[in-house]
């Protein structure tokens, strides 16, 4: 089973496999497939896909999508890929990379609201530089604090790129905003 996530215009923003139990967490806007479709594994580079009747179409047509939009879920997309790539954190006293994929965010959330609510309160051992490591209390929560800033500067950065699409008074503008 696969989940596709998309945006309010149904525009495909990303997909993973996934169980009917975990789907219950999720706070996007998703829809379920058994299979993942062939024009989502065959996707070429800059095509955008559109779930419509139930099925996913490429929208490569001009009229199907004006620039600005392209270039929205292009960024949209690539906000997402930096955010689930993970960041990296001085909590342990020297740089670690931490997970940041949806499961990873999940997680340390759960796990801070543990620390919390008072029922973690020992050492705590999470996964830095893909070895577990042993963590504080004080070195989760820098660890929580660190990808959390993570997350919000890249969507304050997605939301700055967004403001300069909009403003783009003409295609060749539009083009030459990158993330």
């Amino acid at each position: 089973m696969y989940v596709l996530f998309l945006t309010d215009d149904n525009l495909i923003r990303g997909y993973k496999e996934t169980t009917q139990e975990e789907t219950e967490t999720f706070k996007l806007k998703f829809i379920l497939v058994d299979e993942l479709p062939a024009v989502i594994r065959n996707q070429k580079q800059n095509t955008l896909l559109r779930w419509v009747d139930g099925q996913v179409i490429e929208v490569n047509s001009p009229s199907a999508v004006s620039p600005q939009d392209a270039k929205l879920a292009e960024l949209n997309v690539a906000c997402n890929a930096a955010i689930l790539a993970g960041f990296t954190s001085n909590a342990l006293g020297s740089p670690h990379t931490y997970d940041f994929d949806y499961d990873a965010q999940i997680n340390l959330g759960g796990m801070l609201n543990a620390i919390t609510a008072g029922i973690v309160t020992g050492a705590i051992v999470w996964k830095a530089s893909g070895l577990p490591e042993s963590h504080t209390v004080a070195q989760f929560k820098t660890v929580f604090a660190d990808g959390l800033a993570h997350k919000n500067a890249l969507i304050g950065h997605f939301w700055t790129l967004k403001a300069a699409v909009l403003a783009a008074q003409s295609t060749e503008e539009i083009d030459a905003i990158v993330w």
